[in-house]
């Protein structure tokens, strides 16, 4: 029988271990997505938080320059009239450009009482680019009626 009690608590600790590992791994790689009217609601709640940010680059807000060798961007990301700025520094997707649609990586900091989304990666969109898609794609199942 001592035998057993100790089979049966060397199975428990090795499933609470188990546990345990697989909840510590998880919760330092958690990462949010919010869209720009989310994430304005409580920024507060969101600064120093690794996130993504999905929103629309307002027309003319995109400033680029030339510092030591390296491109640093700011621009303002929107959507349903709230808006974020965002400073990326690196190169930028083909697609970046105004009104594009962009989602942005990195942390929500406050600077001089504002909130800025500082970006490490930024990945575009630009859905004129595709508007013939589904067209093309129906060409050859629709018929002609004479």
């Amino acid at each position: 029988m001592n035998n057993r009690v100790l089979k049966i608590v060397l199975t428990v600790a090795i499933v609470a271990g188990g546990i345990g590992l697989v909840i510590a791994s998880s919760s330092g790689d958690v990462q949010y997505y919010k869209m720009v009217d989310e994430l304005m609601v409580e920024p507060d709640n969101w600064t120093g938080k690794t996130m993504k940010v999905h929103g629309w680059v307002e027309a003319g807000s995109i400033d680029e320059r030339i510092s030591n060798q390296q491109v640093t961007r700011t621009f303002v990301l929107h959507n349903k009239g709230k808006r974020l700025e965002v400073e990326h520094k690196g190169p930028k997707p083909d697609t970046f450009k105004d009104l594009s649609e962009v989602v942005a990586e990195g942390q929500v900091v406050q600077k001089d009482g504002r909130y800025v989304l500082v970006a490490d990666n930024l990945m575009a969109k630009c859905p004129s680019k595709y508007e013939g898609a589904e067209s093309n794609r129906n060409a050859g199942t629709q018929r002609k009626v004479y």
